[in-house]
């Protein structure tokens, strides 16, 4: 048995206090009640509203102070400014739970926030914790509790919702009653003062009665605590997410290449995957996800065997997998064998499995079978097509026939309409989602391949690098000091690449010149060609300002470089704070690819890393994969394989593969960096060289600000194993 949680009388409460409860028609407080009333609530039910003595023929209580019995859970519906003094008049009756459906707080601005942090006040001051306020309500259908102010009640099933819009929360559960799908809990969060997503997921992670967790996200308030809960929860049954505002154009100043390659959302739907979540996209994906995923078949892989009666479903389905980046295995030469021996001689001999129109349901059976014994094959679909030979029902019996002989997951598709009723009732009988396009179907599996991929994300628990090997932390430490001791933010190149050298990164050697003669002894000492930069405390993009000259053959050419870069940069930069420039080895290698590394900090998930195609034309193809810290190498590997460069570091065009090991210990370094320098807010090492020998950082830019050290060590993080 579990242990009593602090949270179980908010689901499951003996007693419930509507206070404002009323008797007015159309009002908040008549709705709560009657919903409690209608959804046959069996504990105790007592409204309080010093205008009534009986209500709904209970006995009516001028106060929560005057009712004599235990309550467990109170529900407030009235005006905002007088819920500060109810708060302290319920934690006074030791009340600990409470639901806030009373709007008018920070919602709607100062004079409502005011209001806001006075209820939080004496919430905090009682130890009494809260949902709300501004929200729609809870319900709990298996313990009959509906103490929301909608018109529908929710079926008992196992899928709880939470959401941030009382909306959404509505239209959503009129959603589900049109297709009986029922739930455990739904939660309308409102403007989660008190309560937020990290505490009902880490509830609903321990919950028997909920098997799959679906949330609608609008703004993450606490994400350590988001991401602490999410993690917990997804941990032991699916979490899919539906986030709102994908394409908010928030406005971030940046100093960085990196800044203005990171969106918002790709953030967010890092965060999301690294929590082991699956990500959808509309309310209709929101539950494919949350049913398909609450079965208990989960898939071994990402390959999606399609047997199908007609050749243009089969090609949607394949259209689709490929989108969705669903491998569809070609039929090996033993499972060729096979399905030579039980099929015409013209069927497709690929995948999708084309079984051809005048399939009958033994076919279907003699295809079924070796298909889901082929070590190829992670899941099936089947897709049929009514066409006048089909008998849809008698297919779908042989495809029920099977379903328990295997573990590997089957999804159907039974095209048409009143046909495939009598089908997708047995189905459902056996647990085998059904879906009405071939589009739908590959998708719903893509939602088992996306839990199966985030499932390994979630299950990494990095080390700290600092260690397993000796970095020099303080030493980088007292570099950020110093730079922030002089009222500056951006590092220069030299301090940038001290930083980086100090975590093991490999860096081009660049030497500060304040004059040509200067400029020309660094370069006669390190041997030409060389590479000369601008460097001033305010200038980050070198390219942009013409402050930066290639592949210098000879002193000449030196003397050339300074004067060129000096007048360009003044003319483009008149008050820049130039110190001089500087002089490195120029890197030539028939086999480097340039790639860049990079940090930036999102306002709600702290820093992430970036990895894509560096060099000049960065900004134009945009190509990069996004991570929160800390990687391992595993996640190191991850986070390369999701970009385009990815497909240019094994051999290529010639080219031998570059040095995978070198690349991954960089991106572990640059971790490491971002655990241990909190005022670090900005990064970028662009470009970074990698070939088959190792990798070098070329160029480096860093940003700091002046934060206060975290009380908790790695507190700057949303994530610390």
């Amino acid at each position: 048995m579990l242990e009593h949680h602090y949270l179980d009388d908010l689901f499951n409460p003996s007693s419930i206090a509507v206070i404002g409860a009323s008797g007015t028609p159309g009002s908040v407080g008549m709705r709560v009640m009657s919903n409690l009333m209608l959804g046959q609530f069996a504990g105790k039910l007592i409204p309080v509203n010093p205008k009534y003595t009986t209500l709904f023929n209970k006995t009516c209580y001028p106060s929560i102070t005057a009712v004599s019995e235990q309550i467990d859970l109170a529900v407030i519906t009235t005006p905002a400014r007088t819920v500060p003094a109810i708060m302290e008049a319920c934690g006074q009756k030791g009340i600990r739970l409470a639901v806030i459906i009373s709007a008018g707080f920070s919602e709607m601005g100062e004079e409502g926030k005011v209001l806001e942090e006075a209820m939080l006040e004496k919430a905090r001051q009682y130890h009494l914790h809260f949902v709300g306020p501004n929200c729609l309500g809870l319900m709990r259908p298996h313990s009959h509790v509906n103490a929301t102010f909608d018109n529908n009640q929710a079926m008992p099933g196992s899928i709880a919702l939470l959401s941030q819009s009382g909306a959404i929360c509505a239209a959503m559960l009129d959603w589900a009653l049109e297709r009986n799908i029922g739930f455990s809990a739904i939660v309308s969060m409102g403007n989660s003062s008190d309560l937020d997503f990290g505490d009902m997921l880490e509830y609903l992670a321990r919950d028997p009665l909920t098997q799959s967790i679906m949330l609608y996200i609008e703004g993450v308030h606490h994400p350590r605590g988001f991401m602490t809960g999410l993690r917990a929860a997804a941990r032991v049954k699916p979490v899919i997410a539906l986030k709102a505002g994908r394409h908010a154009s928030g406005v971030r100043a940046v100093h960085s290449h990196t800044g203005a390659l990171v969106g918002d959302d790709q953030v967010f739907s890092a965060a999301l995957h690294r929590g082991g979540a699956v990500r959808v996209m509309d309310i209709d994906q929101l539950f494919t996800a949350a049913q398909v995923l609450s079965s208990e078949r989960h898939t071994a892989g990402n390959r999606l065997t399609i047997i199908t009666n007609g050749g243009g479903a089969g090609v949607m389905a394949a259209d689709t997998a490929s989108d969705l980046n669903i491998r569809s295995p070609e039929p090996n030469a033993a499972l060729l064998s096979k399905l030579d021996a039980v099929l015409p001689p013209h069927w497709s001999h690929q995948n999708p499995i084309d079984i051809l129109g005048d399939a009958t349901p033994e076919r279907y059976r003699q295809v079924i079978e070796p298909c889901l014994q082929d070590e190829q094959t992670d899941a099936l679909l089947t897709v049929l097509v009514p066409v006048a030979m089909s008998q849809p029902l008698k297919v779908a019996e042989e495809l029920c026939a099977v379903v328990n002989t295997t573990q590997k997951p089957i999804l159907a598709c039974w095209m048409g309409g009143k046909q495939s009723q009598a089908s997708q009732a047995l189905f459902a009988k056996h647990h085998i989602p059904c879906y009405s396009t071939p589009e739908e179907a590959v998708r719903a599996f893509s939602y088992l391949s996306a839990y199966r991929q985030n499932h390994q994300l979630l299950m990494q628990v990095p080390q700290p690098m600092a260690t397993l090997e000796k970095l020099d932390v303080s030493g980088a430490a007292l570099i950020v000091q110093a730079v922030l001791s002089e009222q500056r933010r951006i590092l220069t190149t030299i301090e940038s690449k001290a930083i980086l050298s100090a975590f093991g990164v490999p860096v081009s050697q660049a030497m500060l010149a304040q004059s040509a003669a200067e400029a020309l002894v660094l370069a006669e000492s390190q041997g030409f060609p060389v590479v000369m930069k601008i460097s001033a405390t305010d200038i980050t993009h070198k390219q942009d300002v013409e402050g930066v000259q290639l592949n210098i053959q000879d002193g000449e050419g030196v003397r050339a470089a300074y004067q060129k870069i000096m007048e360009r940069v003044k003319a483009h930069r008149p008050g820049a704070t130039i110190q001089g420039v500087t002089v490195e080895p120029m890197y030539r290698h028939p086999h480097y690819r340039e790639l860049m590394v990079g940090v930036v900090r999102d306002k709600v998930f702290g820093p992430v890393i970036s990895f894509g195609l560096g060099g000049s034309l960065v900004s134009v193809m945009k190509d990069n994969a996004v991570a929160l810290p800390p990687l391992n190498t595993f996640l190191a590997q991850q986070l390369i394989a999701k970009t385009r460069a990815s497909r240019m570091l094994g051999e290529f065009r010639g080219k031998p593969a570059v040095n995978m090991d070198a690349l991954v210990t960089i991106l572990l370094r640059v971790s490491e960096m971002i655990c241990e320098i909190p005022e670090m807010v900005e990064m970028d090492i662009n470009p970074l060289l990698v070939d088959e020998k190792g990798a070098i950082a070329v160029d480096a830019r860093i940003v700091v600000d002046p934060v206060s050290r975290p009380l908790k060590k790695y507190g700057h993080m949303a994530i610390h194993a």
